[in-house]
């Protein structure tokens, strides 16, 4: 019965770990001659309602385009792309465990174990590239990692900064 205990806890402890790990992603229209675009204006999508950090989002996805050559126009005025952001945030549970102890199984000595559960809060950021000729997704990208709701400002921006980094370093597309 021990065994099986330990086993269940150490599974646990596992899946943790998995359900934890930071993950970037991207798709695009293989089609697509991605050299064409030179600017994109921002439309709508599912942004954050905390005023500062859909402002960290924005910044960091505008350094990110403008690194890659494209130049941000105002929303209404014409351009190559659209391009909007989703951000989500949930709530995972990660849970450690340990034992230890001496002495053989079944034959007595001392054991004992600790479990701890805690709240992981798991931000995703989906960006969509749109052509604006005609209006299909060319483009998108997804970076999920946890979020340190205790950090301060200054490191909030620098984790905007370096998922934004991540997420287009795979933009534009290689051509194989």
């Amino acid at each position: 019965m021990r065994l099986a205990t330990l086993m269940t806890t150490a599974t646990v402890m596992m899946l943790g770990t998995i359900a934890l790990a930071n993950t970037v992603t991207y798709d695009f229209d293989k089609t697509t001659d991605f050299s064409r675009f030179r600017t994109y204006a921002w439309v709508s999508g599912t942004n954050l309602e905390d005023e500062l950090n859909h402002k960290r989002v924005v910044n960091a996805i505008d350094g990110q385009l403008a690194s890659k050559g494209l130049r941000r126009v105002e929303s209404g005025a014409p351009s190559d792309l659209l391009v909007a952001y989703h951000a989500s945030v949930d709530k995972n549970l990660q849970i450690n465990a340990s034992s230890s102890g001496w002495g053989p199984y079944g034959l007595g000595g001392s054991r004992f174990g600790t479990v701890r559960a805690q709240e992981i809060f798991v931000g995703t950021l989906v960006v969509d590239m749109v052509d604006a000729s005609t209006r299909s997704i060319v483009w998108r990208g997804s970076a999920s990692t946890d979020i340190n709701v205790k950090a301060s400002a200054e490191k909030r921006e620098k984790n905007v900064n370096q998922a934004a980094e991540k997420l287009f370093k795979n933009y534009p597309p290689k051509k194989k």
